[in-house]
């Protein structure tokens, strides 16, 4: 199934207001210290009829994370996530 078919009947039929369907990426990096860290970036997707479509969060394999704002692209959450949280 589609997941934005999926994210349609799991609130049609559950009744729920909020669904977002989750991408997961393991990604490495080199931290402000210039060591690298494994991260793990997660893009959540409430679909088209959303106006702020993603949201996006990432944890450093150490337990630091790092947010940011929603956006109508994938590229807006990426730019406004606070990367620097990770260091």
């Amino acid at each position: 199934m589609d997941p934005l078919d999926a994210i349609a009947e799991i609130k049609n039929v559950a009744g729920f207001y909020e669904v977002y369907h989750k991408t997961t990426f393991k990604c490495y990096r080199r931290a402000k210290d210039g060591d690298p860290q494994e991260v793990t970036v997660e893009i959540l997707d409430a679909g088209p009829e959303v106006n702020k479509r993603f949201h996006c969060k990432a944890t450093s394999k150490d337990g630091k994370r790092a947010s940011g704002n929603p956006g109508a692209t994938i590229g807006d959450v990426l730019y406004t996530l606070h990367w620097q949280d990770l260091d």
